[in-house]
């Protein structure tokens, strides 16, 4: 029987969000805080996966290797996305198709714009990856990422005061006491 739509086997692009080479990669399942669409960068926030607005990120998010869509209808598939408290995949480390807001050439690295999707990182951007392939606006392009690690997340609001956990258990109910980020130390014989 011939293929009577190729359309729908084939297209030049990868579907943002599925995994672009045969490289090893790094995947971890968290909760949606919110609805994402595949191929999106996203960060945790209280302990839940929601859109990055700015670099750091956590990792993108993966496409579902099902469509939620019935008879396959095109403009179904397309509005597919991981919706609110959905456990999904977020790829850390290796190659990943994702969504474009700009042009993009081959070997440039990558940002992530206001609405999690990806662009050409300037010279005031943090870099989250450099993508492999061109791509047009509107289209998607290969990015490779690898694990960051760095002082928090972009979208964190510790810096404001509001996630600091005050009176820890174990700690005599001191209100002096706050919780201290792994790695520093503010202990009184070194201050």
């Amino acid at each position: 029987m011939p293929i009577r739509d190729p359309q729908l086997y084939s297209t030049d692009e990868i579907a943002p969000g599925r995994i672009a080479t045969l490289e090893n990669y790094r995947a971890n399942v968290e909760t949606a805080g919110e609805d994402i669409k595949f191929g999106q960068a996203v960060v945790l926030k209280n302990g839940l996966a929601v859109v990055a607005h700015k670099g750091p990120i956590y990792g993108v998010a993966l496409n579902r290797d099902w469509t939620d869509s019935e008879d396959f209808i095109q403009d179904e598939m397309d509005k597919d996305h991981w919706s609110a408290g959905n456990a999904f995949d977020v790829l850390r480390d290796g190659t990943i198709s994702v969504p474009l807001s700009d042009d993009v050439n081959r070997g440039e690295n990558a940002t992530v714009d206001a609405d999690g999707n990806f662009k050409a990182a300037g010279a005031s951007d943090t870099v989250v990856g450099v993508f492999l392939s061109a791509g047009n606006k509107g289209g998607t392009a290969r990015l490779q990422i690898r694990i960051q690690f760095g002082h928090g997340n972009a979208d964190d609001d510790t810096a404001n005061g509001s996630n600091v956990q005050k009176n820890n258990p174990g700690t005599n109910n001191n209100p002096s006491d706050t919780h201290v980020t792994p790695g520093t130390d503010k202990s009184a014989a070194n201050k």
